[in-house]
């Protein structure tokens, strides 16, 4: 590592997730010579409702860069990786925020974005493209048209509760503060990024990434949906200014005096650490959640199977596409293992699950957080079958596994399909990715190869090589570096656990759930007619 000036040669990351921020230093090699992280609170001011103090996530942001340059001085480069999906307004003349931020595990707006599905725009195209995905299985080649592609992607397309869209028109019918700033065209929305970037370099923009996760932006012609934002009533004007991800972005105001010169969305981030710009290359970050993402190349697939085609990396003219799948519960399932007791940290998760060979018919739907790809039921709850007087802790510890693995493998069994892509093996980053149990059993129920990254933070890792990139003056192909790979999980062929009988506890689990959702629809309008008898 090399001394410049009274300081080190180094690139700093930012990494802004949604319970941490992360501060990374990587010198020129990719080597990690510095980390800081800060917890960043969350409320719940109601049920459904998840926030954020915006003032203080930036502060907080602010002190963990700080403390990286008081020790090591001014970075070569400054990148950015960000959740996707948090909403923040504020105001563009004092920079003051307009509410809180609203994280993409908000469910304030489902209903919200239930009635927005129904809106005729959305049923004319819906309508439209079934009849291009009927067209298109008659006439095989219309199906590589991107005119067709966008049309069946319309026939799929629904708003989702946690999508930025739905929560921006929330706060213009809610908050009398953003609306009066939308109406004297001085509100400004952005995601988590825009509002980093705003408070670091005084800009008002979106890198590509993020925004093809907000729901009105469209993927297939890279702008704004002007259908879209103008069926909501969205003013054009509150909306950031569209940004390529490894690009000069001013210097930083913020502790340091440094260029940022990278901006990317997390799963992308990780997705390029994982295989650059390569088609066909494969990753599954394992956090609170899991994403499964593989790069589709140069042209967009149609969203079908619960997926949405993303921009996974944008420079100049060129733009690559990925397809991306989602399971909603991993590691906050172990987390719910040790809030109840039952384990005392992660470790001892694998420990237990190695102790016993099978789950004693114990089955475990981990759906604790909805399920995501591709049946999309935000209000589904796991569901435990298969209890006896027989079962132990292990064996609940070990269904907890095999039911994460089944849906991990589901996950990627449909992104391969909806990609058209093979993938002989998938590289994993992410904490939950250290649990040994749960990869080996991914590669046996997927029959992939998985492979575990040294460096777990792909989301950083990916980052750093742009903004490096950015300052040597290379292509995003030059840019890239192979990753590091710690351990390797080769799928073994005598697996002792029934994909059917996981499958029985699925629908069993989505049963209870129909049934419960019917019996409330029937109470209410049973309550409805007898507050009409006693009218």
């Amino acid at each position: 590592m090399r001394l410049i000036g009274l300081g080190y040669e180094y690139y700093l990351v930012i990494d802004a997730g949604t319970t941490a921020i992360k501060v990374f230093a990587y010198d020129d090699s990719g080597k990690i010579i510095r980390k800081v992280a800060n917890k960043v609170p969350v409320s719940s001011p109601k049920p459904g409702w998840v926030e954020q103090d915006p003032l203080l996530y930036w502060e907080k942001v602010s002190n963990s860069v700080k403390s990286i340059c008081d020790e090591l001085g001014r970075p070569l480069a400054v990148g950015v990786t960000n959740q996707r999906a948090t909403t923040v307004v504020w105001d563009k003349d004092d920079g003051e925020p307009l509410y809180n931020m609203i994280t993409w595990q908000d469910t304030r707006a489902f209903d919200l974005a239930e009635e927005l599905s129904k809106e005729s725009l959305i049923r004319l195209g819906r309508l439209l493209g079934l009849v291009a995905e009927a067209f298109a299985k008659i006439v095989k080649r219309v199906a590589e048209s991107r005119s067709v592609k966008y049309l069946i992607t319309m026939a799929h397309f629904k708003f989702g509760s946690n999508q930025p869209v739905v929560h921006l028109r929330w706060l213009m019918d809610n908050v009398n503060e953003f609306a009066r700033a939308v109406r004297a065209g001085k509100a400004a929305f952005g995601t988590l990024d825009s509002w980093i970037l705003w408070n670091m370099v005084g800009k008002h923009v979106i890198d590509f990434t993020n925004a093809s996760a907000t729901g009105m932006f469209d993927p297939f012609h890279l702008s704004w949906s002007d259908r879209l934002i103008k069926m909501l009533g969205i003013p054009r004007g509150i909306l950031p200014s569209e940004v390529d991800n490894m690009c000069y972005l001013g210097k930083s105001k913020a502790a340091i005096d440094a260029p940022v010169t990278a901006i990317i969305a997390d799963q992308q981030a990780s997705l390029y650490s994982a295989g650059g710009t390569r088609r066909g290359a494969a990753k599954m970050t394992n956090g609170t959640g899991s994403f499964v993402d593989v790069n589709v190349g140069s042209e967009p697939v149609s969203a079908v199977g619960g997926t949405y085609p993303m921009i996974a990396l944008k420079q100049g003219e060129r733009v690559i596409y990925l397809v991306e799948g989602i399971a909603q519960a991993t590691g906050s399932a172990i987390d719910w293992l040790i809030d109840l007791g039952l384990i005392r940290g992660p470790a001892e998760a694998d420990e237990l699950a190695r102790l016993a060979e099978d789950s004693f018919g114990v089955v475990f739907v981990p759906t604790l957080a909805g399920i995501g790809t591709p049946y999309w039921i935000n209000k589904l709850r796991g569901c435990i079958y298969g209890l006896s007087r027989g079962t132990r802790r292990e064996h609940l510890i070990r269904a907890l596994m095999e039911g994460l693995a089944f849906r991990l493998s589901e996950v990627i069994d449909v992104v391969e399909a909806v990609s058209g892509i093979h993938f002989d093996e998938i590289l994993t980053d992410g904490n939950a990715s250290r649990h040994d149990v749960l990869l080996q059993l991914v590669a046996d129920l997927s029959g992939k190869k998985v492979l575990r990254a040294k460096n777990l933070d792909g989301s950083s890792r990916g980052a750093y090589l742009l903004a490096r990139g950015a300052i040597k003056g290379l292509s995003i192909d030059e840019a890239w570096r192979s990753p590091e790979v710690d351990s390797v999980f080769e799928p073994r062929a005598d697996v002792s656990f029934s994909r059917e009988r996981w499958l029985d506890g699925l629908r069993s689990c989505v049963n209870y759930y129909e049934s419960l959702r019917l019996l409330a629809v029937g109470d209410v309008a049973l309550r409805g007619r007898c507050h009409e008898r006693q009218g």
